[in-house]
């Protein structure tokens, strides 16, 4: 059985976002099928590799071997000492020591990174070294804007720009990801492909669905799930429920946290209809998707890939969303679920748009949306990553 050494930042239970989530339903589809092995960042700061079992999958947590662990969400981080860690973390030497050692013993048949703060550009170097291929997938910005300063981001560019000849293979969570990379020069000599992320098949997430009955001719029910910060765009939203009456929409929940949230609970004034629920757990997400009749996702960035999108749609509940980043590319229809971002007015006819489809109509999206999310799948997730990686083993052998 071929070895695969999966690396990423940061793995369960450590979990900032959804590349962690995602890296772990990587692992995991994969280990019946090769002998995987993951590598990341642990919140020790000197000694030895720690090993670990989780779900039959061993991790190696390295030594964080910086000024602070990038796990510890709860530690209040200056700019000074920020920038200091980046700049250490170009290429981190002791990391670099690390992973050089465990490839030599382990020689596995193909790495493949996901984010690598915390391991550096150390681990690219390390395998380019040892002539093993290196697949890297990209799940968000941070080869090409790591910390919003322009300065230090510029010259990360550059250089990481210069590792990413040594990639054998690069994915995007979406076109657009992939496109923002190499239109600017990166990975000139790896293949190109794209792999969407998917979300886990789960027997009790069906049944919701099974059950889940289309209310017509009743105010809305509206969801918000995520961060609440500006670029989520979020403030968009509540304007747009203030403008419309409750005969259209009954309830907004927003499910979420962050730093907006004082500034957005202000905005929504005396509301009634407006209810902040603050964070989710993981396992509450899916039955909370449910009882919506609608989720919107007014960001404003260039999204990567969109998790809720999915995660929504594998409960029969639509989305609209805005025209941003690889939203559009998993959308039902890209053009008739999105809007221009920034925008209430265009957030307003979305609305609207769900609220005057026929009852029949609505039936029919709530079919559409779980099958467009059966493509989503484990067994995709498998195939797409089976074929680069045998192309490159074979090319080894």
């Amino acid at each position: 059985m071929h070895k695969i050494l999966i690396a990423h930042s940061l793995y369960p239970p450590h979990v900032i976002g959804g590349a962690e989530i995602s890296t772990q339903i990587l692992a995991q589809t994969l280990n019946p099928s090769y002998d995987v092995k993951v590598m990341t960042v642990g919140g020790h700061k000197h000694g030895e590799v720690i090993t670990e079992t989780i779900n039959g999958i061993e991790i190696l947590r390295l030594p964080f071997n910086n000024r602070y662990w990038i796990g510890d969400s709860a530690k209040q981080v200056s700019t000074p000492d920020k920038v200091l860690w980046r700049v250490q973390d170009i290429f981190n030497r002791k990391q670099y020591q690390h992973i050089k050692q465990y490839l030599l013993q382990t020689k596995p048949s193909v790495i493949h990174t996901q984010n690598i703060p915390g391991l550096s550009l150390a681990i690219w170097k390390a395998a380019y070294e040892l002539d093993i291929p290196v697949v890297h997938t990209l799940r968000d910005f941070s080869l090409i804007e790591p910390i919003k300063i322009s300065a230090y981001s510029r010259m990360y560019r550059q250089i990481s720009k210069r590792f990413s000849r040594m990639i054998s293979t690069v994915i995007g969570i979406s076109g657009h990801i992939l496109r923002t990379h190499t239109d600017m020069g990166f990975f000139e000599r790896s293949s190109k492909h794209v792999i969407h992320n998917i979300v886990e098949n789960n027997e009790a997430v069906q049944n919701l669905y099974a059950g889940k009955e289309v209310h017509h001719d009743q105010p809305l029910v509206i969801g918000y799930f995520g961060q609440l910060t500006e670029v989520k765009g979020v403030q968009y939203l509540i304007e747009a429920v203030k403008r419309l009456n409750e005969q259209v929409v009954g309830k907004l929940f927003i499910f979420g946290d962050g730093p907006m949230m004082g500034q957005l609970k202000e905005m929504s004034g005396s509301d009634p209809r407006i209810i902040f629920m603050g964070k989710l757990d993981k396992s509450q997400i899916a039955q909370k998707m449910r009882d919506m009749d609608l989720i919107i996702v007014p960001s404003t960035w260039d999204e990567p890939f969109g998790r809720v999108v999915i995660e929504s749609y594998q409960v029969g509940t639509p989305i609209y969303a805005s025209k941003v980043g690889g939203m559009p590319e998993i959308l039902l229809d890209g053009e008739q679920f999105s809007f221009a971002p920034h925008s209430v007015d265009e957030i307003v006819k979305a609305i609207l748009h769900y609220f005057n489809l026929s009852e029949l109509a609505k039936s029919h999206l709530k079919k559409q949306c779980f099958a467009h999310c059966e493509s989503f799948n484990e067994n995709y997730l498998l195939k797409e990553h089976s074929d680069i990686y045998e192309k490159l083993i074979r090319r080894g052998g």
